[in-house]
């Protein structure tokens, strides 16, 4: 339901059509009205003028257009323009082109390549952990595309089971399988700002938080399992079958009777255990890529629990610490009712938190700062700006796309940067943007622009059509028959069996290669290479013709993985990023913890960008830069064009008596262009 509160901010049905540059809007998003983004933009600023004012602060000037479309372009899109996407804003004589430019890019597949690394980077997506990596990074990707309302989002996350085959959202919980309490502890820290981890071991030391109360919140998670109950049902199943195939009756498992029935019994369990181990090769990646929900399994106090509050190993119910208590949960209802209680509007810190988040995303820095450290005394630098987003993003029922757009049309968007850094710990006054440096990710994907132009629409289309094959290849094996399952683990034992005596051959050839190679014996080396390749073919064909298709694509299911594609946009990257990679140089998310990006500088960045073969490949006469710079007739013309392609702006008077007479000498336009690329105008978003 609409917030009543916000009739002047009343959420319009219809599309917006945006029509800007080489920008085109999604087709089936929402929007606001003009009219109400604009008239919503402007209840902010005036919060804001109204601090500045209270505060004897002046608001920091408005940008020039070529400043402003390069910010919008990065911060929006997470790019710069192109050459051409630059010259047409600073040549449109359009009153409201700003405006227009903002709703282009929200609209644009530059804003949801951006928005997917700010979710992938709190969340500590993890691309290659196993299959599920595959399916939450793909999941992730559909809610952005789809623009998925967050609270939505989140919830289907908290409350997601089952195998990540058929629910991909479970990633969220794989990615900390078997680690629960830590679990717990991220789910407050991301989705309501709240560090609470230090409470698992003992009472919280500086806010109203016991460690009791940790456990009775994490008790809402007490039955997560890690397993497929399907494969799980499958496997018993099968296991059955053949025991019944073998002339075994499900009545030999019964304990009771004589002692020969007792012996026959324990004999029988005995066979099952070893079929179970031997089919269960065929439901590992299901039974470690899924979760479940165990109504039996409950949380207890720890063992060496010492506070009066509770025993060691009690036996926890479920309670909420602050806002709305919850009571009477069934207990395979627990985790839905946590993910409910998480995301209501009445949570008091679910809208504050992200809200607070996107705003820093914008701005550079939040209202409240830590953005994850809220407690009962948190400062809040202007309460009342708070407040009213908090009913800005419930009025566009958690519409993160609408919310980022009203933020983007503020005056405060068009301000010129901070001219000092904000001291430690305290406030800022938002009289303009925070000054900072391109991302890792913006940094890589505007070399991209450089070297080939616009890749927004471009995706890494091997990441959809392996989890396509993975899930197709599940839901293969749980509709095959029992006698297909028996046969499919007959070919799979045989693979193995080949599979793994080709590799302890191939090994021995690898090494008398390697020991050729050292002698000079390099007749010995090429026959040696011509074995180990016809080995391989060798072992396709053996594989072919013991398995089938069937098996090969299992094989081939279990084997898949995301691969660098250089080409492409950050987002499209495998993640996280290899350590000592460009982008985790420049301070990328190890995914270990969210938000572990950073800005900071460094020497291999410095030599990166002096030598660097991301450098080098911009400045070596072959990409787009240089195509069109050698298609530029005049030194005048060669100047623009480096100009805004780098800066996307045109050289000033001065700049163009300086620079113009190097534009005959290529060496010194390659030696202008990379020092142009090593500058802080290049580097930093003003």
């Amino acid at each position: 339901m609409k917030n009543p509160l916000l009739p002047t901010r009343a959420i319009a049905t219809v599309l917006t059509t945006v029509a800007c540059l080489s920008l085109a809007p999604l087709a089936d998003a929402k929007a606001f009205s003009q009219e109400t983004v604009r008239s919503t933009s402007n209840e902010i600023d005036q919060l804001v003028a109204a601090y500045l004012q209270k505060s004897k602060v002046k608001a920091n000037p408005v940008i020039d257009d070529a400043t402003f479309m390069r910010r919008a372009y990065i911060s929006i899109g997470g790019r710069i323009p192109t050459s051409e996407e630059a010259r047409e804003f600073l040549t449109d004589t359009a009153k409201d082109k700003r405006k227009s430019l903002v709703d282009a890019l929200v609209h644009s597949q530059g804003y949801q390549s951006q928005m997917f690394n700010f979710w992938a980077d709190l969340l500590r997506l993890q691309t290659n952990d196993e299959k599920y990596g595959l399916g939450w990074h793909q999941w992730i990707r559909s809610a952005v595309e789809n623009n998925m309302p967050y609270d939505q989002f989140v919830n289907e996350m908290l409350a997601a089971e089952g195998m990540a085959a058929r629910n991909p959202a479970v990633g969220y919980y794989l990615r900390d399988r078997n680690m629960l309490l830590d679990n717990v502890s991220n789910t407050a820290q991301v989705f309501l700002g709240t560090q609470i981890g230090c409470a698992q071991c003992h009472d919280h030391p500086f806010d109203d938080l016991t460690q009791k109360q940790y456990f009775e919140l994490a008790a809402f998670m007490g039955g997560t399992t890690y397993k497929s109950d399907a494969a799980e049902h499958l496997l018993r199943r099968l296991t059955t079958y053949t025991l019944k195939e073998n002339g075994m009756e499900l009545g030999d498992f019964r304990q009771g009777g004589d002692q020969k029935s007792r012996k026959k019994a324990m004999k029988n369990r005995g066979v099952a255990k070893k079929y179970a181990r031997d089919y269960a090769s065929l439901f590992k990646d299901f039974r470690r890529n899924a979760t479940g929900t165990n109504a039996s399994q409950q949380l207890r106090l720890p063992k060496d629990y010492q506070y009066n509050d509770g025993k060691p190993g009690e036996i926890l119910t479920p309670k909420t610490y602050f806002g709305d208590a919850i009571t009477n949960v069934a207990k395979d209802q627990r985790r839905k009712a946590f993910a409910g209680w998480v995301t209501s509007p009445s949570n008091p810190r679910f809208t504050k938190v992200i809200v607070n988040r996107l705003w820093a995303e914008v701005f550079g820095r939040g209202i409240v700062e830590p953005l994850d450290d809220w407690s009962e005394t948190t400062r809040v630098s202007h309460p009342e700006l708070l407040d009213y987003l908090c009913e800005v993003m419930k009025a566009t029922d958690y519409d993160v796309q609408q919310f980022m757009r009203v933020l983007y049309h503020t005056r405060l968007f068009e301000s010129a940067v901070a001219s000092e850094q904000v001291k430690m710990g305290g406030s800022y006054d938002f009289r303009g943007p925070i000054l900072r440096r391109m991302s890792a990710e913006e940094i890589h994907d505007s070399m991209l622009v450089l070297e080939f132009g616009n890749k927004d629409s471009s995706q890494n289309s091997s990441i959809q059509s392996q989890w396509q094959q993975y899930t197709q290849s599940t839901e293969k094996l749980f509709k095959m028959s029992l006698p297909e399952l028996v046969a499919l683990d007959e070919a799979s034992d045989a693979q193995e069996k080949i599979l793994y005596a080709a590799r302890a051959e191939n090994r021995k050839l690898k090494l008398a290669i390697s020991k050729a190679k050292g002698a000079g014996e390099m007749d010995k080396v090429a026959k040696l290479e011509r074995q180990l390749r016809e080995g391989y073919r060798n072992m396709k064909r053996k594989m072919d013709s013991s398995g089938g298709n069937d098996m090969m694509a299992m094989m081939a299911m279990r084997n898949l993985r995301m691969r660098k594609a250089p080409m492409l946009r950050a987002s499209e990257q495998p993640a996280p990023f290899r350590p000592g990679t460009f982008m985790r140089q420049f301070g990328a998310s190890d995914r270990e913890t969210s938000n572990a990006s950073n800005q900071h500088a460094s020497i291999p960045q410095a030599l990166t960008l002096l030598n660097g073969k991301e450098i080098m490949t911009l400045t070596d006469g072959k990409g787009k830069l240089a195509r069109e710079m050698r298609a530029s007739a005049t030194a005048s013309q060669k100047l623009e064009t480096l100009f805004l392609t780098i800066y996307g702006s045109m050289p000033t008077p001065a700049e163009r008596e300086r620079f113009e007479p190097l534009m005959g000498s290529p060496r010194q336009v390659q030696t202008l262009a990379k020092a142009m690329l090593n500058s802080k105008r290049f580097l930093f978003v003003q």
